[in-house]
C-alpha cells in the first residue's frame, strides 16, 4: 500500500483497531496556517517546507512522561467530536505587570452562536506562608507573560506517611490532573509553607485550599489519557477480557477516550468558516478574532481491485499556538478493512495532476515518451 500526497499540507497513515474489533485504516492530514494578526484578517496557509509534522506518539511538556502533555498522537481511529487545544501563555496588556488576569478561548459557529466558550484565571506565582493565623497565600512575582500548563494549574502528588512503609512510600494523586501543584492533603498548615499554588483557577472559585479533590483544574492543554475522568472511557481490562477478548478492545470502551481534551473544549465537527475568539492571550494585543479557513482536503482510496473511493474527512482537532503564531487542522478519515491490509493499494490526499493519473495507469515510462515526443 503506498500514500500519494498531492496537497501542500502534511499527510500520512496507520492501522487502527475499531471498537467492533475490525481493523481499519486511519488516513490523517495536518494544515498548519499563520496565525492572523488583525481581527478578521485571513489566515495563511504556510509553505510546505514549514508544516507542522503529524505526532507519531504522544509528546511532553518536560522530559519526564509524569509531566502534562503537551501534543497527543495524531492518528486516534476516531474522534467523536472536536477538540478544541491551546498551548500559550497569558499576557498583560498594556504590557504591565499583573497579580492575575482573566483569559477567554472561543469558538462561534456561521450563525454566531457559541460552540464552546472556556474562560478561567491566570494568577502570579505565589506560595503558602505562615501568618498569624495560619497559613496563607502569599504573592511571589507579578507577570507581564505567565505560561498557561497543567503543571501548573492545581493538582498534583503528596507523600502519605499513613500509608508508607519502609519498604515502599505511597502518594496521594490528584486523578484530575496529578501532574499539578497546590494539592497537599496530608500536610500540616505549617508544612505547606513555602510550597507553590495553583497557577489557575476558576473564576468563581478559588483554589486556596490543599485537600480539595473538586476542584477543577485549569489550563487549555491535552489530558493524560490515565487522568480522570478519561481513562473511565478505556474499557475494562480485567480477567475476563484477558480470557475472552484480548487482544480486541474491551466491549464497554466508548470512543470518548480519544479526545484529548475536557468536555468543556470539545465541540462538534469544524466546517470552516467558524470564528475563533482570543482574550488575554496574545503577546500584542488583548483581543483577536479570525475565522477557520474553508480547506478542500480530498481523500480517496483506491483498492486492490482497482475500485476508486472517495472518504469524508472531518477536521476533529484545532490547535492554537498563539506564542509561535500557528494554529493546526487535522482532518481524518478511515476505511474498515475486511481481512487484511493487501485489500487496498493506494491512498490519495488532496487531488492529483493528470500527469500522475497517465502514469499511474500507463506506468513510468509514460513521462519519458511525453518528452521525446515534445523534442521531435
Amino acid at each position: 500500500m503506498q500514500l500519494h500526497n498531492a496537497s501542500d499540507i502534511e499527510a500520512g497513515y496507520t492501522i487502527g483497531l475499531q471498537k467492533n474489533d475490525r481493523h481499519c485504516i486511519v488516513l490523517v492530514a495536518k494544515a498548519t496556517y499563520s496565525m492572523p494578526t488583525e481581527d478578521n484578517e485571513l489566515a495563511n496557509l504556510k509553505d510546505k517546507e514549514d508544516q507542522v509534522v503529524i505526532y507519531e506518539s504522544d509528546e511532553f511538556t518536560e522530559e519526564s512522561i509524569t509531566s502534562a502533555p503537551l501534543y497527543e498522537n495524531d492518528y486516534a481511529p476516531n474522534k467523536v467530536k472536536c477538540d478544541i487545544v491551546l498551548n500559550g501563555s497569558a499576557y498583560s496588556f498594556p504590557y504591565e505587570d499583573t497579580d492575575s488576569k482573566v483569559v477567554q478561548l472561543k469558538i462561534l459557529d456561521s450563525n454566531n452562536e457559541p460552540m464552546m466558550d472556556k474562560s478561567f484565571r491566570v494568577i502570579a506565582p505565589h506560595t503558602f506562608s505562615q501568618g498569624l493565623f495560619g497559613a496563607r497565600a502569599q504573592q511571589v512575582e507579578p507577570f507581564s507573560k505567565q505560561c498557561i500548563s497543567y503543571n501548573t494549574a492545581y493538582g498534583g502528588n503528596d507523600f502519605n506517611p499513613k500509608k508508607s512503609t519502609e519498604e515502599e512510600d505511597v502518594y496521594t494523586s490528584f486523578v484530575k490532573n496529578p501532574s499539578g501543584i497546590g494539592y497537599y492533603p496530608h500536610q500540616s498548615k505549617s508544612e505547606v509553607q513555602g510550597k507553590p499554588l495553583a497557577q489557575t483557577e476558576s473564576i468563581n472559585e478559588s483554589t486556596g485550599r490543599t485537600d480539595n479533590t473538586k476542584y477543577t483544574p485549569e489550563a487549555y492543554g491535552v489530558i493524560g489519557r490515565d487522568w480522570y475522568p478519561r481513562h473511565t472511557f478505556g474499557g475494562t481490562y480485567d480477567e475476563k477480557w484477558d480470557k475472552y477478548q484480548k487482544p480486541f478492545l474491551p466491549k464497554d470502551f466508548n470512543e470518548l477516550y480519544y479526545q484529548c481534551v475536557p468536555p468543556n473544549q470539545q465541540t462538534s465537527y469544524l466546517q470552516g468558516g467558524e470564528l475563533v475568539y482570543l482574550k488575554g492571550l496574545l503577546p500584542n494585543r488583548e483581543e483577536l478574532r479570525f475565522k477557520i479557513p474553508k480547506l478542500d482536503v480530498p481523500m480517496e482510496v483506491i483498492r486492490s481491485n482497482g475500485k476508486r473511493e472517495l472518504l469524508k474527512p472531518v477536521i476533529d482537532t484545532l490547535t492554537i499556538e498563539p506564542d509561535k503564531g500557528y494554529f493546526t487542522l487535522v482532518y481524518r478519515a478511515s476505511i474498515e478493512l475486511k481481512r487484511s491490509i493487501h485489500e487496498i493499494d493506494m491512498l490519495i490526499v488532496g487531488k492529483p495532476n493528470e500527469l500522475w493519473e497517465k502514469k499511474r495507469l500507463y506506468g513510468e515510462c509514460y513521462e519519458e515518451e511525453t518528452e521525446t515526443d515534445e523534442n521531435n
